[in-house]
């Protein structure tokens, strides 16, 4: 499934809070359209394009990246750059922030404090599936239609929206599939990214979760 256009977090308006349950009946028949293309998908290989907007930067670095992630298992594995620059890597209660470049890497308890970088956490636990994950995992705080797309701007409940000013779901509006995830931080930086091609239900071979880690140094990023 190839993916039209780029869709910015400029200008990002929240016109009204609602509740820590998620909203009213009527705002959350956009996630539950949503929720409802989840159906049967096990697993999802999503070959994206991020774009990092930073206050110390006067131009925003571009990307490709990778996320894979695996329903069945518990893992996840997100990388950046070409080649990689950083890998996440999700398993089980583990997560491994890997700097390949560096020959250095990090291990953290999924789900603590600090566990990774900002909005990371949020991303390493899966996208919801079910209306019960979704209200279990974030708190809505306001659904916009914009062009071809609905946004759910969201704040993740937890540990997992540390450092985390909203987190938006873009969806298609005519098929009500997620192509996007836009994540603006407390520190002002944002992490556009745009999916380029989704592929649902594929192979994924246990090493994509268990990179080689022989030559690295362990250290605290």
């Amino acid at each position: 499934m190839t993916l039209f256009s780029r869709f910015s977090a400029t200008g990002l308006c929240l016109f009204s809070l609602f509740g820590p349950a998620g909203g009213n009946a009527a705002d959350l028949s956009i996630v539950e359209r949503w929720m409802a293309t989840n159906s049967g998908v096990q697993n999802l290989r999503i070959d994206f394009t991020q774009t990092r907007t930073m206050k110390s930067l006067a131009v925003p670095i571009r990307q490709p990246g990778t996320l894979w992630l695996n329903y069945g298992t518990d893992q996840f594995r997100w990388q950046t750059g070409d080649p990689p620059q950083t890998v996440v890597v999700r398993r089980g209660p583990q997560l491994f922030i890997i700097r390949p470049g560096m020959k250095k890497f990090e291990r953290r308890p999924f789900g603590s404090q600090g566990s990774g970088p900002a909005g990371m956490s949020a991303l390493a636990g899966g996208f919801p599936r079910t209306m019960s994950d979704f209200k279990r995992k974030y708190r809505v705080l306001n659904i916009e239609r914009r062009d071809n797309t609905h946004r759910i701007v969201a704040q993740p409940l937890g540990q997992a929206g540390r450092g985390v000013s909203s987190f938006t779901f873009v969806i298609e509006a005519t098929h009500y599939r997620l192509v996007g995830i836009e994540i603006a931080l407390e520190d002002g930086s944002k992490l556009d990214t745009v999916f380029n091609q989704v592929r649902p239900n594929i192979p994924m071979p246990e090493p994509l979760f268990a990179p080689p880690l022989n030559g690295f140094k362990e250290v605290k990023f």
